[in-house]
């Protein structure tokens, strides 16, 4: 492996300095890992040198860059500010750019020597997978993701750090014969999936002029950077000095988990995360004060036990074919001594499927499955915000606009219990999510003393975790156009 090239790299056109406060939710998905993804190219043009396509990819994201100025600057937490509005609180991030103390967006260019067919199925072996006798299923377990993105920390990534701290980075990585892959990593509180893909699929549209193809419009459309635009849809008054209790009460009925990050006493509690733990609290004055004006809201102990962190993690990626996925949807629409229920989605269908699977799995695999005295199972689901309230944010809004619900239940696997019950748990669960209701969780976010304290989500054995990147059109990037295949 050798590296060719590492820098930082800025807007074409510096702004005067600015300073943007993040979004309630932003707030939230502070702790985060980060938003990421690579894509693997078989091959770039062949009547381009390697110099010429790295300067044209380059030339291309300084150009995209250009629309997402904010990247390229400071990702830091705001001011505490005791009398200031809800973005003045403690741990609310702050985005400061066109200073000249910017820490840019790291960009590295490194040239491995394998080939792609080496690391990740050839075209021909993905459309075996799908329309042969295979399982449809690879195993990902050999692929060294590390090999493709950096391993820098980014600002805020233990939520203490970050002078000098790029919010994104960036790895092109060439191949032997020809190919390449790309990979994007970014603070989770700058993008969720999709708004890397807004500037991804911009990206790709600007570098295909680069290389003299005809260039496809963005399927995605330019971005809008307005946290506030968010914030604007919680209900009540967010700048106020004390929660509205009657919408405390609505957020808090919703299936919200609500594990605290800071009940470090449990024995099972891993050690490795408390230094980033104890970052995500205020000063020792000043949780003492919140602790006696009781500002600490309610939470649950996390099921600790239930995770075992020595076990080792594996990836396995699955494909659906489209035939599957409708005998599923029918499935989860067939209700017993009911009309089908239309609005159960391909989605939904799918998740049910998986979680039964998965449940059972993890039965199959113990000698004894106690999900930590737990009277229930869990699928923690990822919702975006940008429907859900009124009036509705931009498919291009910038931000990471999201938040975890769960569904419940005894046991999914159970034979007495039907794919279309699951299915219509998924279904009902985030019907609950309506403008008002979103509104009111805003509003709850918005005066937690950290928001970085709770987690609505967990892992172990009682839990499944899902986040879907539904209709972004990851497999429709294509940097060079009319050459090379798709990733």
């Amino acid at each position: 492996m050798a590296t060719i090239e590492s820098t930082r790299l800025f807007p074409r056109l510096q702004e005067s300095s600015t300073s943007t406060p993040l979004s309630i939710l932003d707030a939230t998905v502070a702790r985060f890992s980060p938003t990421g993804a690579i894509w693997v190219f078989d091959e770039n043009p062949t009547n381009f040198d390697q110099e010429t396509f790295i300067n044209h990819l380059r030339d291309s994201f300084i150009e995209t860059l250009s629309k997402f100025s904010q990247w390229a600057g400071q990702l830091q937490w705001a001011p505490v500010q005791p009398s200031g509005n809800h973005t003045e609180r403690f741990n609310r991030p702050l985005l400061v750019y066109g200073a000249d103390t910017d820490p840019g967006v790291e960009w590295t260019v490194i040239k491995h020597p394998f080939r792609a067919d080496e690391i990740v199925p050839t075209a021909d072996e993905r459309a075996s997978t799908i329309t042969g006798n295979r399982s449809g299923a690879w195993d990902g377990n050999d692929f060294n993701q590390g090999l493709f993105v950096s391993s820098a920390p980014l600002a805020l990534h233990d939520l203490k750090d970050c002078t000098g701290l790029p919010g994104m980075q960036v790895q092109v990585s060439l191949l032997q014969d020809g190919a390449y892959a790309i990979g994007i990593k970014i603070a989770h509180c700058l993008a969720d999936a999709q708004t890397l893909m807004v500037f991804v699929h911009l990206w790709a549209s600007n570098s295909q002029k680069q290389f003299r193809q005809q260039a496809k419009l963005s399927m995605m459309g330019d971005p809008v950077f307005d946290p506030a635009l968010l914030d604007k849809c919680a209900a009540g008054d967010i700048n106020a000095p004390e929660p509205d209790s009657a919408l405390i009460k609505v957020a808090r009925d919703l299936p919200l988990h609500r594990y605290s990050w800071w009940d470090t006493f449990d024995e099972a509690y891993p050690k490795v995360c408390i230094p980033t733990t104890e970052n995500s609290k205020p000063s020792a004055a000043d949780l003492a004060l919140a602790i006696q004006q009781n500002r600490i809201s309610p939470s649950t102990p996390a099921p600790w036990s239930s995770w075992d962190f020595t076990r080792p993690i594996s990836y396995t990626l699955l494909h659906f074919t489209g035939p599957q996925l409708r005998s599923l949807q029918a499935q989860a629409q067939s209700l017993l001594d009911q009309p089908p229920r239309k609005d159960i989605s391909r989605l939904d269908a799918l998740l049910a499927h998986l979680w039964k699977s998965i449940t059972k799995a993890r039965k199959d695999t113990a000698t004894h499955f106690q999900p930590q005295s737990q009277d229930s199972i869990y699928l923690n689901l990822s919702l975006g915000a940008r429907t859900r309230i009124q009036p509705p944010l931009p498919p291009t809004f910038i931000g990471s606009p999201l938040f975890l619900t769960h569904v419940s239940m005894p046991d999914p696997q159970n034979s007495q219990v039907q794919l279309s019950e699951i299915a219509s748990k998924i279904r009902d669960t985030m019907k609950e999510f309506t403008p008002e209701a979103v509104g009111a969780m805003l509003h709850d976010a918005a005066h937690e003393v950290s928001p970085q304290r709770l987690w609505q989500g967990f892992l172990g054995r009682g839990h499944t975790l899902v986040t879907s990147w539904l209709r972004l059109g990851l497999y429709d990037v294509s940097f060079c156009g009319g050459s090379g295949s798709v990733p």
